[in-house]
């Protein structure tokens, strides 16, 4: 049976996200999550969205649109919950969080696509901030309602960090979240066995 994907651009709507250097959080994520999608079509899996262009402003702010997030996402049944998201407060590189507490499949999950993540970003002398593995009780003090509330495994993905210069460059950069989206699919249908069509 397909495995069912839900993939999720964080904020949207009248909720920007982070934001730097002309640069909106809500936008590069919304970005990055079609062409997440996009590279999914390769794999014998299903995806569903939580929002694209033509819904991104029917969430409102808060923790309303959150938990419209979340009812979606378990409504439908998803196999994998997939949060897209960049960091900001002048730091760098790549974190990643589940749940806590999270079953060791979910921790596992993490793992691999941390692994293809940071590979990637190692050619572009971009590494991890601090401990690239973490749950929601470290630094996001359990707030993160996505990888606590959802009824199926989630992985919540900082992809930079849009207020530091270098990084806000390649989050501008297609070809850059292209082969960004490719390595988080990878590293996905690795960690759940999907196989090629």
């Amino acid at each position: 049976m397909s495995k069912l994907i839900c993939i999720d651009a964080g904020h949207g709507g009248k909720d920007p996200g982070a934001c730097g250097f002309g640069l909106k959080e809500a936008d590069v994520v919304l970005k990055l999550a079609e062409l997440v999608n996009q590279h999914f079509g390769c794999y014998n899996c299903s995806t569903t969205l939580t929002r694209n262009r033509n819904t991104s402003s029917s969430y409102p702010n808060g923790k309303e649109g959150l938990r419209k997030r979340i009812a979606y996402a378990n409504a439908k049944g998803a196999d994998f919950y997939l949060s897209l998201h960049c960091n900001a407060g002048k730091g760098s590189g790549f974190e990643s969080y589940v749940a806590q507490p999270a079953p060791a499949r979910t921790k596992s999950i993490q793992k691999i696509i941390n692994d293809y993540i940071l590979g990637f970003l190692k050619g572009h002398r971009i590494g991890s901030h601090g401990n690239a593995s973490k749950n929601d009780t470290q630094a996001a003090r359990g707030r993160i309602a996505v990888v606590r509330d959802t009824k199926m495994s989630a992985v919540l993905l900082e992809c930079l960090f849009i207020d530091n210069p270098n990084e806000n460059k390649l989050l501008k950069d297609t070809n850059f979240l292209d082969g960004l989206a490719k390595v988080i699919v990878q590293g996905t249908v690795s960690a759940l066995g999907i196989e090629k069509k």
